[in-house]
């Protein structure tokens, strides 16, 4: 298990070079080619998103009020804190329109053909606690604090799972999000 706090995260700009995101982790870490990738994208206007071929993405709003998004021309698609991720094709084109002001998002982007990757919301009431299973290959705290082994995180804080369940306990009232990424 590996903790990555919000102030360690790697800085990057977005591939289209029209924003920044903040790397949690890459898998493998180092290696010149990812198979996955979690980030959180600072969004902080309407604009494009990058075009990722070969790449599965799944996003959740993190932060802020919300966004819409329009992918390959269909009905735009209304995202806040409550909405469930989102899944769609790197290679789509998508547009983002800021519901009221900038927001953070949380991507979990998977190598299409070797690996398939899901993204889950869990949120926690006081004192509930969440266990990870086999596929969980990462936990971001996104509101409220939980506790895992002796270690308290805060929001934006994560844990790189190292394929055994993971307890973590909630102090108030938090939300989780879980990375799953298995291979094929």
């Amino acid at each position: 298990m590996q903790i990555q706090r919000s102030a360690d995260h790697r800085i990057v700009p977005w591939a289209n070079g029209l924003g920044v995101t903040a790397d949690l982790f890459l898998w493998p870490p180092d290696a010149g080619v990812w198979m996955w990738r979690l980030s959180i994208a600072d969004v902080t206007d309407d604009v494009p998103f990058s075009v990722m071929p070969g790449i599965d993405r799944h996003i959740t709003v993190a932060q802020g009020a919300g966004m819409t998004l329009t992918i390959d021309g269909a009905p735009p698609v209304r995202m806040d804190r409550t909405s469930p991720p989102l899944s769609f094709d790197g290679e789509s084109t998508t547009t983002c329109r800021l519901l009221d002001g900038p927001i953070a998002d949380l991507n979990l982007m998977v190598r299409r053909g070797m690996h398939v990757g899901s993204l889950r919301l869990e949120p926690l009431a006081a004192g509930q606690t969440l266990t990870t299973v086999v596929d969980d290959v990462a936990v971001v705290v996104l509101d409220g604090s939980v506790r895992v082994a002796h270690e308290d995180l805060q929001p934006f804080d994560a844990v790189r799972l190292a394929g055994e369940a993971t307890a973590f306990e909630a102090g108030p009232t938090s939300l989780c999000a879980v990375a799953s990424v298995r291979s094929i």
